[in-house]
């Protein structure tokens, strides 16, 4: 008489790769915060053993970092990569580096992490300083590098090199706590397309360098053309929005 197989009640669910940690992890860091979250809770949500999580993370400091170094940084670096290959203007090249960042930062899970930043990092000055010098300063240098080109090619004031690298974030970041935390309530406010597209505009209109018109017998004509090269300023965010949004009915 054969011997019945025993068929198992349950199948253990195979150990979770890094990426699964580390998505477990973005979640749990965006809904209890960096001081209450706990490994265990991480390896709760990823559906694997506490010891899995420490076969990767030495601690809970060292999970935080590769959450930064995998959805932030990676961010920035592609940015960069970005930047490299851009052949157009520095209007152009910024407009594009601000709609990758938006499109990134309005999602709830970065909204979350960015709350978490702004909340809890003053309590843990190691990983502040980590979260200021690979992210903070990398993204700095390449929006400044950015406004400096706009400088030197004559489409940005001087002060860009300023305004720029800090303001840039500053909007991209409240804008979307704003919107996340108010959202259902503010029945007034644009779409978060519309409102990154006001926001570009704002800036661009802000770093521009005036064009100041000549009183000379020509004065009528040079002033017009201080128009339309405003107006071609603030159509830069414009047209890209509608060539995005031309490839994603493609």
């Amino acid at each position: 008489m054969a011997t019945a197989t025993a068929v198992p009640r349950f199948h253990r669910r195979p150990e979770a790769r890094p990426e699964e940690l580390l998505e477990a992890a973005l979640a749990v860091f965006g809904e209890r915060g960096f001081r209450a979250t706990t490994l265990e809770e991480v390896a709760a949500r990823a559906g694997v053993s506490k010891g899995t999580v420490y076969l990767y993370f030495a601690s809970k400091d060292d999970l935080f970092r590769a959450v930064v170094e995998t959805k932030v940084v990676a961010l920035i670096a592609s940015a960069e990569a970005m930047a490299r290959t851009h052949a157009g203007s520095a209007s152009e090249l910024l407009v594009k580096v601000v709609h990758l960042m938006w499109d990134a930062m309005s999602r709830p899970d970065m909204v979350r992490m960015a709350r978490l930043v702004q909340a809890e990092l003053t309590q843990f000055p190691e990983v502040r300083r980590f979260y200021f010098e690979q992210v903070v300063q990398r993204h700095r240098r390449l929006l400044h590098s950015i406004a400096a080109h706009g400088v030197a090619n004559g489409e940005f004031r001087r002060e860009a090199t300023v305004i720029v690298p800090r303001l840039v974030p500053s909007l991209v970041m409240q804008l979307n706590q704003t919107r996340f935390l108010f959202g259902d309530l503010d029945r007034a406010a644009p779409s978060p397309d519309g409102l990154c597209e006001v926001m570009l505009t704002l800036v661009l209109h802000g770093i521009g360098k005036p064009v100041v018109a000549r009183a000379n017998r020509h004065g009528r004509k040079t002033a017009n053309k201080a128009k339309t090269a405003r107006a071609g300023t603030s159509g830069t965010a414009t047209a890209h929005k509608r060539g995005k949004a031309k490839g994603r009915k493609r």
